[in-house]
């Protein structure tokens, strides 16, 4: 019922491992000299972080959505040497971190018009809900029930492939969820989605409303259930924050209550 294990899996799209090449970094021989290019694949900004293994010196650059860029130019020629001594993360947002968003913007509810359910969990709670999670919210929806996209936006990050879930920490690895980009910089997440329960691709544009997953009870996981909230990047990776949700503040949404989507 938690999102925490989602926190670290969000900090960072992809981490070099060892002296394997990261799939979005490429090089480009030029006469003495090797340009390292950096190429982010995703509809939303990111920003690289370079480490200089020998000197511990912290390079970040800033890439636009589908940009690809030169970040690094160098007198080595060996891409080995290269990936030896220099170790290269890239992750959501831009390096300066958004401090102006849209705090009127009306979501919309997570799920079908004329449906009803129940809060089991809103924000700021003393179980799961705290810390950078604490406004999210928590709907009981049985598996497989749709969930729509809470606003127009660009889907930059899922998992579909898992089938596990449950009430222990071995499972936070293991929740299906969507991750959608805005234009104002937040992002929406909808989580512990049921197995092959996605029915976006990243890349894909969405709008309001609109049909993007089902329901289920993977991850960790108390019972089936939707767990969403909205984000921004903050220096400790996603955090949500309070927002309006069918013209209501996300505040309101408390435990026992139910939302109807009229």
């Amino acid at each position: 019922m938690r999102f925490v294990f989602l926190l670290i899996t969000l900090l960072s799209i992809s981490f070099a491992i060892a002296q394997d090449k990261p799939s979005y970094i490429s090089f480009k021989q030029d006469k003495d000299q090797t340009i390292v290019y950096a190429h982010n694949t995703l509809g939303c900004p990111t920003h690289l972080k370079i480490l200089n293994t020998t000197t511990k010196e912290v390079y970040t650059s800033d890439i636009k959505a589908y940009e690809k860029k030169p970040v690094l130019t160098l007198s080595e020629k060996d891409t080995l040497s290269i990936l030896k001594n220099y170790k290269f993360s890239i992750k959501y947002g831009t390096s300066y971190f958004i401090k102006k968003y849209d705090t009127l913007y009306n979501y919309a509810l997570p799920f079908l018009k004329g449906k009803r359910y129940k809060i089991i969990q809103g924000n700021n709670t003393n179980f799961t809900h705290k810390g950078l999670s604490k406004y999210a919210i928590d709907f009981r929806m049985n598996i497989g029930q749709t969930i729509c996209a809470m606003r127009d936006g660009v889907v930059v990050g899922l998992k579909k492939d898992s089938n596990k879930g449950g009430r222990s920490k071995k499972f936070k690895n293991d929740g299906n969820y969507i991750l959608l980009y805005h234009e104002d910089g937040l992002y929406t997440q909808y989580v512990h989605l049921k197995k092959d329960g996605v029915l976006v691709k990243k890349g894909d544009s969405v709008k309001k409303n609109q049909p993007i997953g089902y329901s289920g009870n993977t991850g960790y996981s108390t019972e089936p259930h939707l767990h969403f909230g909205v984000f921004k990047i903050t220096k400790k990776g996603f955090a949500t924050i309070p927002y309006i949700l069918d013209s209501i503040p996300s505040r309101k949404y408390v435990k026992g209550k139910y939302a109807l989507n009229n």
